[in-house]
């Protein structure tokens, strides 16, 4: 339903927790490769299998890597607050439509459910005409327009994968991430969405005890800040990435420092959250 309505030029959106959205790989791969603009929200909720409602971060791998089959990518905002969830609607769609590419929101069970003040972006703010590309049906002024993810010929395929792959790069300018206290941190914890905001706390904590804790919160996932960590490792030799899964942003932020500082990890799985006081035992106990 959604390349149907992204294919015929309109504004299209949908939403879904953890196994819903495993059932929609599929037609993720092929919306990315017919280059189709929309907006996927998946809740993340403790897993694998039916699992638990309660909030994880298990589904990271699935979505900065590609869930369905095929070399393609999704635009993914990993928001931290629900100011931010609302924000990252409007940031998705203006993201997916400037690169014609599915984007995805990924939040967990926490921020889904949490109430917190919010200020609407002005009707009206993100104005939008039907693309020149869409299926609208025949006109007398133009070409017929096509959309589709079928390309038989493996060198007409090859160049559709190239094109994406450049598309993709092209969007490592549009990297989003925040920093906390890093000007002269000695130690980076490395975190996104609610174990980012639980980490905030963890540097207030570390600092009351004399220990230069700093944060960087990746905002966009893919993008993924590998420039901004890469630099960053050349003055801080000490990293924790905290998650709620077994450890998978921990992969790409090791590739990111490419061995130029000590990455830890600590997470909990099938919806625990973690404590400040535990992350910081965690640090205390493995960085100091």
């Amino acid at each position: 339903m959604v390349y149907g309505a992204a294919g015929a030029g309109t504004r299209a959106m949908t939403s879904s927790s953890s196994p819903g959205f495993s059932l929609m790989q599929e037609g993720m791969s092929y919306i990315a490769a017919a280059e189709l603009p929309c907006l996927v929200v998946n809740v993340t909720r403790g897993g694998p299998g039916l699992g638990t409602i309660q909030p994880s971060q298990g589904d990271y791998f699935q979505a900065v890597k590609g869930g369905g089959h095929g070399d393609y990518k999704l635009i993914v905002l990993a928001p931290a607050s629900v100011q931010e969830m609302v924000d990252s609607v409007f940031d998705g769609f203006r993201l997916a439509e400037k690169y014609r590419n599915p984007a995805l929101i990924l939040a967990d069970g926490a921020l889904g459910q949490m109430m917190e003040k919010v200020e609407l972006p002005a009707e009206g703010s993100l104005p939008h005409e039907t693309p020149s590309w869409a299926t609208t049906g025949k006109s007398k002024d133009r070409e017929q327009n096509v959309v589709t993810s079928l390309f038989i010929q493996p060198e007409k395929m090859e160049g559709i994968n190239t094109h994406l792959q450049a598309k993709y790069t092209a969007m490592q300018s549009e990297v989003r991430y925040e920093e906390t206290m890093v000007e002269d941190a000695e130690i980076l914890v490395v975190a996104f969405g609610l174990s980012a905001r639980i980490c905030m706390k963890v540097v207030d904590l570390a600092r009351e005890k004399g220990i230069k804790l700093g944060l960087l919160r990746p905002i966009t996932l893919f993008p993924f800040p590998v420039a901004r960590l890469f630099e960053l490792s050349d003055r801080i030799k000490k990293m924790i990435v905290v998650e709620m899964n077994a450890g998978q942003m921990v992969e790409d932020v090791r590739l990111s420092t490419n061995g130029k500082s000590v990455v830890e990890f600590y997470g909990r799985m099938g919806g625990m959250i973690p404590t400040p006081e535990e992350i910081l035992h965690k640090i205390e106990t493995d960085l100091i």
